[in-house]
């Protein structure tokens, strides 16, 4: 498990809003696993947060993901560490075998040369052998035909000096060229774990870039509050359903099965689609029917556009900041409510 753990002031502002909105804060153990928090995760957040999801539960989806990301980045540095030393043991062993190389090598040129040595005093001998035995003719003859002898000789022993001149070049560059890729490849590895540590080290900069590189999705730059305010169960219900609200009220049809209903169902979701594949389906309007909020007209993003709970219309942040209990449709806790609703009609007893 990693050691290090990132300083809140350093996290994205999203994340730095849910850990406030947590009743008892974090453990150093969670502060930890922040530090694999991505601008995904930053632009979910943002987006929950204006939701009627609690924080708590925000925030334990979110560690169990990070935990999940935390043991596969475990795994990935345990595995390049292995590489590192598997690396490092081969050019050792490379090394030692190069080593071994040379030094035979050595003994072998010395042997040659001891060998040549012997032959060319075998030579001088016979030589000297042959001029105190031989006539002035056959002197002249044997001398130059060991004259020739030593001459094909040292011409065949510089040959073999060239060519092995040549083997061990090329040996060099051999092992110079894999001495090459074994340090590219080091050095690949500590530049990935050199990216991985400045990506982690300021999430605020992440974030703020990528709002900025988002105008849509954050019209008012990720400035917006989007803390979450614990409601009473006492607040305010929204209106009963009258005619006004009524002639307000999204339709509510299913996506999958697109049945339609009079009144919308238990939280919105389809009940066939509940009934016969056990799915939840919401028949509120589609998040991709309106670019602009029902009520103010404006446009919202994928991030800022939410459902009201009471008429299934979408809206966007401003005009959903009312809360309140809807029973008729099992909403027994607070909920979103668009400001429309929260505003037409006599509440319920």
């Amino acid at each position: 498990m990693s050691g290090k753990t990132i300083r809140f002031e350093d996290l994205g502002e999203p994340v730095q809003r849910l850990l406030k909105s947590i009743k008892g804060g974090v453990s150093d153990e969670d502060m930890a696993l922040l530090e694999f928090v991505s601008v995904k995760d930053m632009a979910k957040i943002y987006g929950e947060m204006s939701t009627d999801r609690q924080a708590k539960e925000i925030w334990e989806e979110l560690r169990t993901a990070l935990q999940a990301r935390r043991e596969k980045s475990d795994k990935k540095k345990a595995e390049i560490d292995n590489r590192v030393e598997e690396l490092e043991d081969q050019r050792r062993r490379e090394e030692e075998a190069e080593r071994a190389a040379e030094e035979q090598e050595r003994l072998d040129r010395e042997a040659e040369e001891a060998a040549r040595q012997a032959r060319k005093e075998d030579r001088r001998r016979r030589r000297a052998e042959a001029e105190a035995a031989a006539q002035a003719e056959e002197e002249d003859a044997a001398a130059a035909a060991a004259a020739e002898q030593e001459a094909r000789e040292e011409e065949e022993r510089q040959a073999a000096e060239e060519a092995e001149r040549k083997r061990r070049d090329a040996k060099r560059k051999k092992r110079e060229a894999r001495a090459r890729e074994l340090a590219e490849e080091q050095e690949a590895l500590a530049a990935e774990q050199a990216r991985s540590a400045k990506k982690k080290a300021n999430q605020k900069k992440e974030w703020a870039d990528y709002v900025a590189s988002h105008p849509l999705d954050f019209p008012d730059g990720g400035a917006q509050n989007i803390e979450q305010v614990a409601v009473e169960k006492s607040t305010k219900p929204p209106p009963k359903i009258t005619e006004d609200l009524l002639n307000r009220t999204y339709t509510p049809k299913c996506p999958n099965c697109s049945a339609k209903f009079s009144k919308p169902p238990t939280e919105w979701d389809c009940p066939l689609c509940l009934k016969r594949l056990k799915t939840k389906v919401k028949v509120w309007q589609p998040d991709d029917d309106s670019n602009n909020c029902l009520v103010c007209k404006g446009s919202i993003g994928r991030f800022s556009r939410h459902h009201c709970r009471n008429c299934g219309r979408l809206v966007c942040n401003k005009c959903c900041e009312h809360k309140a209990l809807i029973p008729q449709i099992g909403y027994k806790d607070p909920v979103k409510v668009c400001n429309d609703c929260a505003g037409v009609g006599t509440p319920s007893a």
